[in-house]
């Protein structure tokens, strides 16, 4: 076989042998891995038929390079950002609903090669954004049934402060930013938290950077609310408003076909919107149930320890973020009555 023909092989994980080399590990994926809620899903679940685990792949991480140069895939129309809690799931599942398009949800590659250097040690910068690109390309290359024609990535929520990083990688593609009520979001992530939003977790990360013994003292209530106040602070730090959409979660799920989806340069037509609708009635992350909104219970619920740490570590944040999507707002409007103008100035005799 061919080293560098990986025909109908995808990547699944990067990882470093102790004390050795890096390497990729590949699987003969179906379509359905990507349509899964997450990257991370999606391929537990095809591991668990005996083919997949039969018939895999392990390079080195230069033939995964290798590949997206010889047989290169789609450039991501778009990059979504967040706050965690906030409907991005619901923006790459119903893109996912369609046949030539392809969303990876989180996936751990991109985590890990974002924080290559705490998850593979001593694989150069410049390898890492390499690699990357050639991740993505490798799941956006045209196969049947339907030929892909874009390409999504939702990065973790964690990740929005390397945000400057990952431009370096795909420094042309759209960026979408969510956001939502403060309250909310910590409602949330305090009835089932997030890894990253656990004092030394399995991942690594410390949004905040609050030293383990502080976090300990100050308890999870306020880790988790001064970790998430940094993640709102990193949309406002790194909001550019040529390449970015900002959203709040309020605008969804109408502003999917209507606002994302022409953001990344997509034109759906009518069929591929009933698609994409079809998936705002479940729960993006758990898309056998039905989804309920929740914003009334979360605030009806909140405890007053809770309101506090939203008002203080978070809700500045929020407003700055408010103030942005006021003057996008504006200057869309502002454009829209401009390119009405000239329309009519064009059809005047």
């Amino acid at each position: 076989m061919d080293r560098l023909n990986f025909e109908g092989w995808s990547p699944i994980r990067i990882y470093r042998e102790p004390g050795g080399a890096v390497l990729v590990d590949w699987m003969r994926a179906s379509p359905e891995v990507t349509r899964r809620p997450f990257f991370a899903d999606g391929v537990q679940s095809a591991m668990q038929w005996p083919f997949h685990q039969a018939f895999r792949r392990q390079t080195p991480l230069a033939d995964l390079i290798g590949w997206a140069q010889a047989s290169p895939g789609l450039q991501p129309s778009g990059i979504v950002f967040h706050v965690s809690r906030c409907g991005s799931t619901l923006v790459t599942q119903a893109f996912a609903a369609l046949d030539d398009h392809v969303a990876l949800s989180e996936p751990p590659p991109l985590d890990d090669l974002l924080r290559a250097e705490h998850r593979l040690p001593g694989l150069d910068p410049a390898q890492a954004l390499r690699a990357a690109r050639a991740f993505a390309s490798a799941w956006a290359r045209p196969s049947p049934p339907g030929r892909r024609g874009h390409l999504v990535i939702k990065y973790d929520c964690w990740a929005t402060a390397l945000a400057g990083r990952i431009a370096e990688a795909w420094p042309d593609t759209p960026w979408l930013f969510l956001y939502r009520d403060p309250l909310e979001v910590l409602v949330s992530q305090m009835q089932q938290r997030a890894a990253y939003l656990i004092p030394g977790g399995p991942l690594g990360v410390n949004p905040a950077a609050i030293p383990f013994d502080e976090a300990l003292r100050i308890g999870p209530e306020a880790y988790c609310a001064r970790s998430l106040g940094s993640i709102y602070a990193a949309l406002v730090r790194e909001f550019r408003p040529e390449r970015t959409l900002l959203l709040d979660y309020r605008q969804l799920p109408a502003a999917i076909p209507e606002t994302i989806a022409p953001h990344f340069g997509m034109q759906p037509g009518a069929q591929a919107i009933e698609r994409m609708q079809a998936t705002f009635g479940v729960h993006a992350k758990n898309p056998s149930h039905p989804f309920t909104p929740d914003a009334r219970r979360k605030h009806r619920e909140a405890p007053q320890r809770l309101r506090e740490l939203a008002q203080e570590w978070i809700a500045p944040h929020h407003d700055a973020l408010e103030r942005l999507r006021a003057r996008q707002d504006r200057g869309a409007a502002a454009n829209s009555v401009e390119a009405g103008a000239r329309a009519e100035g064009a059809t005047l005799p």
